[in-house]
This record gives C-alpha cells, sequence and structure tokens, in this order.
C-alpha cells in the first residue's frame, strides 16, 4: 500500500488579470504562469440543472483550474483532514485543484458557465469517484 500523501488547502486561490472598457470585461490566464501548470485539456460545463452536483471526485495525478465565466456556484475542496468552500462568481478568479484533493461543485445559479483547465489528457483511470477510497487513498 501506497504512503498517503497530505494535500494542504492553503495557495489555491487564483486572482487573474482583467481589462474593462467599454467593449467587454477581457479575463487573461496563462499556463506556468497565472495557472500553476501546463494545461493539456480544457472543458466546460452548462446547463446545469437546479440542485445538482458537479464534481463528487478527486484525481490521482491531474491537477485542475475551476473559474465561473458566467454565473456564480459554490465550490468545495476537501483533502480528508480539512475542507474549505470557495464562492465561484467572478470570472477573474480561480481555483486550482491538486491532485489528491476531493471536490465538488454545488448551489449553481442559473445559466452558470464553468471552465476548466487540467494538467492531463482525460482518463478514467485517474479518478477516484468514491469518498471512501478517496479517504483510503488520500486522507
Amino acid at each position: 500500500m501506497q504512503d498517503k500523501i497530505y494535500v494542504p488547502l492553503d495557495g489555491v486561490e487564483v486572482h487573474l488579470h482583467s481589462c474593462r472598457d467599454d467593449r467587454g470585461l477581457l479575463t487573461v490566464a496563462e499556463g506556468m504562469k497565472d495557472i500553476p501548470f501546463p494545461l493539456k485539456r480544457m472543458f466546460w460545463i452548462t446547463d446545469v440543472p437546479h440542485g445538482t452536483k458537479r464534481g463528487g471526485h478527486a484525481h490521482n495525478t491531474c491537477k485542475e483550474i475551476v473559474c465561473c465565466v458566467k454565473g456564480g456556484f459554490r465550490l468545495v475542496l476537501d483533502n480528508g483532514r480539512d475542507r474549505r468552500e470557495f464562492v465561484m462568481d467572478s470570472p477573474a478568479y480561480g481555483v486550482v485543484i491538486p491532485a489528491g484533493v476531493w471536490c465538488s461543485l454545488e448551489d449553481f445559479a442559473e445559466g452558470s458557465v464553468v471552465l476548466v483547465g487540467a494538467s492531463e489528457e482525460y482518463s478514467l483511470e485517474g479518478y477516484v469517484k468514491d469518498y471512501d477510497d478517496f479517504i483510503k487513498s488520500f486522507a
């Protein structure tokens, strides 16, 4: 059995650079500068029905950055010892989810758009989808 690794939840918040003018708001995030890893995959979440949660998993090795492009939701991170909640309601704000941290996206406002950047390509084997297995592996 592998040794468990404690992943702290400090320092996960990212404040992105934004510029507003009469044409709108432009927000920029650069890999290895604003985002502390190279991006290999991006995806977005839209049309989340009221009361639905997203996430509900951890990654073995993949890191992600989560941003709310429009609307709002609550992001909950859990490392097995500590739990932190983040109000995601600004396109200029992101949260990095380290590998080995359980995440849940909850309480979506209608019309929300979530943008996620990942350090790895998709792999079903890279997910821990059972919370008890997560606790056994990481906490």
